[in-house]
């Protein structure tokens, strides 16, 4: 025997050490699958763990716990979480590529080693065979005189892209690519999975079983929150499914699960089979129980079908196909079917959602959907998802766009329609039909200097007048506006002139010319506009970089009289600070606004040295040197205000937690409009939020609403935290929905419980016959096998502020 002091190459020994790791790789697999193991029972259990210390080292060599660990020990990309008790930290990196590894050099080391070549080649001592990617370590490895036979014993550990092994010994037939792996034990750093199996046999290059198996995702103790035991694993890599035999799930000590046969899969290929159930209940849809069906029809398309029963509905059937074309697109069809609701007047109840998208090639792309619901309520009684909102059109579109082929310039060509959900609606208050809508922008891209830009809106519009609500005014609008400026900036001030030119046309279509009679003439209108930006930049540099900048805004246009102009998509603005600065009172294209007002405002902004905008204060107003006589609806009267609103806007980022921001607006000495939001959150979860939402229907253009809205999520003790959401309506003194659960997080799992009361956007609330909406859901998870619901996130995403960034923050070590 000779003593090595340094690496050397050995081929046929690198030639073993891959099939070895290949099998090692085999490990993983069933780590992976996210699957069951073993009939050990658990005092049996219990020691082997205690006996098998060198197991226990193994696990501690790669488990690094949260409490007694320095940073710099720490994996710079931590995949799992400060509830979890430690984190999985393996030799090799995890970002290898399958190619890289295969073209890499193999370095072995030992103690001694011995090469004969008429009998069994020895490694001997601390042998550790490196290569990009994978890493093998054993006391002893033996390779015999064909090179056919590998064997290695005395804790062979091998470790391949964030998965590791150890076994008693490994013997490996290099030619047929089987062999056996005895007292095996494993971990999966990608999933925080690991498990023991007693013998892992490869009987071909494609198949592998393990015999009396665990696998868990908690933290590697004798006696895990969770584990699964199989009597026999066998997986098949040409198929990618495995199949288990004598499967059970234990909680703690306790069997709770029992499934003699179960088949799953392997890899990220898709197969037909049952998905995971889903459960809740509500007030007024009762238990509701779904159990959908994955079907893998083919390679690029797929569909989902689930029976759901509704305790107060009765049975439905839901599907789901999505699709891919090689040149035609991708797209999904969902539809649902509930015959004979015994809680609807026994009517049956259906709907249909079509999407489908299309890159026809790099210039031009289309887009297509459709939606249609059979009543106002299908959603809200029938949808399992909590977050859905009924939009009373529901859309129907097909969109032609055209880009990037020109600089600056991009078009689209689109037909759209709605179908109105709520019956009782007026035929004058739906929306128009596009049939079609034609839009073209361009403009230059130059920020200094000259710069032009043209815009075009073409569109037919429609609506059929069937209950004498109004006269029908249907027809064509063609908007055309084209603007020249003059951008000239510098680091101390900005001065932008600018001079621009609008018209509109419009053509009755014969309908409105019959039951219209001032639709019998079309209406054409030019209206010239000119606007002046201007500003002061001063700054202040010291601890703290300030900056302090004026601003004036002039914006002139004559009155044209359009009084009896239609108005097809049209509507008025939000008043802001922003807003002041803008020439258009009006969002769309059926008025051209007569200005003759300057705006004056100044903001103000404090910088720290990282960057961050500690304060920004900003206070401005416009003053009006004639009235506003463009109305938008008839019934609008004339503007004659002297002046706005006084606009004060103030936010601040007063650390790297907190922040606050406020929108007000004032009418003499009262709030005619303001907002208020407070948030603050925490680098270990917490959230606080609360925000004031106050809006006056000023001259008849805007909706009023007067409402509070608060949320947290507060860890306590033991990785558990508190969940909570109100929305509280001052003007009708009523809570229009309440949110409060708890939810516990860990490596190993997880469970929500959550209880929720609630108006839906349709109710009216004033009305006492109206009543809320009260559910209890409710969602656990394993840890690497799946969740029972996954509905909460996505509610908590829509009702809480900064719920993902704290969701991130939660689970971060």
């Amino acid at each position: 025997m000779k003593q090595m002091k340094q690496q050397f190459k050995f081929n046929p020994l690198a030639t073993a050490v891959l099939a070895l790791l290949c099998s090692g790789s085999v490990q993983s697999s069933y780590a992976d699958s996210n699957d069951t193991p073993s009939t050990l029972n658990n005092q049996q259990l219990k020691q082997q763990l205690a006996q098998a210390n060198a197991g226990q080292v193994f696990f501690d060599q790669y488990y690094v716990n949260k409490n007694n660990v320095s940073v710099e020990k720490r994996p710079t990309n931590p995949q799992y979480s400060n509830y979890c008790q430690g984190v999985w930290v393996t030799p090799v990196a995890t970002n290898s590529t399958a190619k890289a590894m295969q073209n890499s050099e193999t370095h072995v080391s030992a103690d001694y080693a011995h090469y004969n070549p008429n009998g069994d080649s020895v490694l001997e001592g601390n042998v550790i065979i490196d290569q990009e990617g994978r890493q093998v370590k054993a006391q002893k490895l033996t390779l015999d005189q064909t090179q056919t036979i590998a064997n290695a014993q005395g804790n062979v550990q091998m470790a391949q892209n964030g998965l590791v092994s150890q076994s008693d010994s490994v013997n490996y037939n290099l030619r047929q690519q089987i062999g056996e792996l005895n007292n095996s034990y494993y971990i999966s750093e990608f999933n925080h999975s690991h498990g023991y199996a007693q013998h892992i046999i490869r009987t071909s290059p494609t198949q592998i079983t393990l015999e009396n198996a665990t696998y868990t995702t908690c933290a590697p103790t004798n006696n895990p929150d969770w584990h699964i035991k199989a009597k026999k694993i066998e997986l098949n890599q040409d198929t990618g499914r495995g199949t288990t035999k004598d499967t059970r799930l234990y909680i703690k000590n306790v069997p709770v699960m029992v499934l003699p046969y179960y088949n799953f899969p392997i890899d990220d290929r898709r197969t037909t089979g049952l998905l995971t159930p889903s459960f809740g209940w509500s007030s007024n849809s009762g238990i509701q129980l779904g159990l959908p069906v994955y079907l893998n029809l083919a390679p690029n398309y797929d569909a989902t079908i689930t029976p759901r029963y509704l305790e107060e509905h009765g049975g439905m059937l839901e599907g789901n196909f999505n699709f891919k074309t090689q040149y035609f697109g991708q797209g999904s069809i969902k539809a649902g079917y509930l015959p004979n609701d015994k809680s609807y007047s026994d009517k049956d109840r259906d709907s249909l959602a079509i999407k489908h998208y299309w890159d026809i090639n790099p210039y031009f792309s289309t887009y297509l959907e459709y939606n249609y619901l059979s009543d106002i309520d299908y959603l809200y009684d029938l949808e399992s998802d909590p977050n859905v909102t009924t939009d009373l059109n529901q859309k129907r579109l097909f969109q032609v766009n055209f880009a990037r082929a020109i600089e600056g310039l991009d078009a689209s060509l689109k037909i759209e329609s709605y179908q109105t959900l709520d019956k009782t609606i007026q035929d004058k208050d739906k929306p128009y039909a596009r049939l079609p809508q034609f839009l073209l922008n361009y403009k230059t891209a130059n920020p200094q200097g000259w710069q032009f830009e043209a815009h075009n809106d073409t569109a037919y519009f429609k609506k059929t007048i069937n209950d004498a609500s109004a006269l029908e005014d249907s027809g064509t609008r063609i908007y055309n506006s084209v603007a020249t400026r003059y951008n000239y900036r510098t680091p101390w001030s900005f001065f932008i002139p600018e001079a621009s030119v609008r018209s509109l046309n419009y053509f009755y279509d014969q309908d409105a010319q019959l039951n219209n009679p001032g639709g019998s003439k079309n209406k054409n209108i030019i209206v010239p506009q000119f606007t002046l930006d201007t500003g002061l930049n001063f700054e202040k540099q010291g601890k703290y970089l300030q900056t302090v900048t004026p601003r004036l805004f002039y914006a002139y246009a004559p009155y044209k009289d359009q009084t009896d102009y239609p108005n097809f998509d049209t509507t008025t603005p939000s008043l802001s600070y922003d807003q002041l600065f803008n020439p258009y009172r009006f969002y769309g294209h059926d008025r051209l606004d007569d200005n003759n007002f300057m705006s004056l405002g100044v903001s103000y902004s404090l910088f720290d040295q990282q960057g961050l905008e500690r304060l920004k204060a900003a206070v401005g107003q416009s003053f009006y040197f004639s009235n506003r006589k463009v109305l938008l609806n008839s019934n609008d009267s004339v503007q004659t205000e002297k002046n706005s609103d006084p606009i004060l806007a103030l936010s601040s980022q007063l650390s790297n937690s907190f922040t606050i921001s406020s929108n007000i607006a004032f009418n003499g000495t009262k709030i005619s409009q303001a907002n208020f939001q407070a948030y603050y959150l925490a680098n270990t979860g917490q959230i606080y939020n609360v925000g004031y939402y106050k809006r006056k229907n000023i001259n008849n253009t805007q909706q009023t609403y007067d409402q509070v809205v608060a949320s947290l999520i507060q860890p306590v003790k033991n990785d558990w935290r508190i969940i909570g959401h109100v929305q509280y309506d001052i003007d009708n003194h009523i809570a229009r929905e309440y949110l409060l659960g708890v939810n516990y997080e860990s490596c190993c799992w997880a469970v929500s419980v959550y209880g929720r009361s609630y108006f839906n956007d349709l109710d009216d609330i004033k009305s006492a016959s109206t009543k809320r909406t009260n559910a209890v859901m409710a969602e656990f998870t394993l840890k690497g096998l799946g969740a029972l619901n996954n509905r909460l996130a996505s509610l908590l995403e829509q009702r809480i502020t900064g719920f993902n960034k704290s969701n991130q923050t939660w689970i971060q070590p």
